[in-house]
């Protein structure tokens, strides 16, 4: 299959006040480093759209149930209502831990964790999709974007450790709520 390569920019900052870099360098060689960190972004997005996906079949089962006489309101619900791009993946996120509240799936502590992992879900995958990577001279890389103002993440293993373990938690939680009889 074809593999897509456009120019990319890659914006270095360097602090000529005298401050020190946010980042520090992973020992990885800078190339290397950036590949790792637009695959990390990629993968990210596609999680998002994984667990996007997962929320609307969980709403679908939470309304609709699972039985034979359901299941054509429920894909119909679904796919022509739900699944369109006329609702955001914040409004999919409202009525899902909406759903979860009224129906008691979930106990609160459970609804609480889960709505702080798909709000940073979402607040990571508008920043990789939207922002723009930096490389600190001599340093590491940050991710600058905005929302509600101008805002950085620091690039480096802890921070996708972070991702790794919230998309996972939000993911298993989600297919517990499908699961569920």
């Amino acid at each position: 299959m074809k593999e897509l390569r456009f120019p990319k920019e890659l914006t270095v900052r360097f602090h000529l006040d005298g401050s020190n870099p946010t980042s520090s360098s992973s020992g990885q060689a800078g190339l290397d480093a950036l590949a790792t960190i637009e695959k990390n972004g990629s993968e990210l997005i596609m999680a998002a759209v994984t667990l996007e996906d997962r929320m609307i079949q969980a709403v679908s089962k939470l309304l609709f149930g699972t039985t034979t006489e359901t299941r054509k309101a429920r894909e119909f619900f679904a796919e022509e209502i739900m699944g369109t791009s006329d609702f955001s993946y914040a409004f999919k996120r409202r009525v899902f831990t909406r759903l979860l509240e009224i129906s008691g799936a979930l106990d609160s502590d459970s609804i609480k964790e889960l709505k702080a992992g798909l709000n940073k879900v979402m607040e990571w995958r508008n920043a990789f999709a939207h922002g723009k990577v930096l490389q600190e001279y001599n340093a590491g890389y940050v991710l600058q974007y905005y929302s509600g103002g101008r805002k950085e993440l620091l690039l480096d293993d802890a921070f996708f450790e972070a991702v790794e373990s919230t998309l996972r938690n939000c993911l298993y939680t989600c297919n517990g709520v499908i699961q569920t009889e």
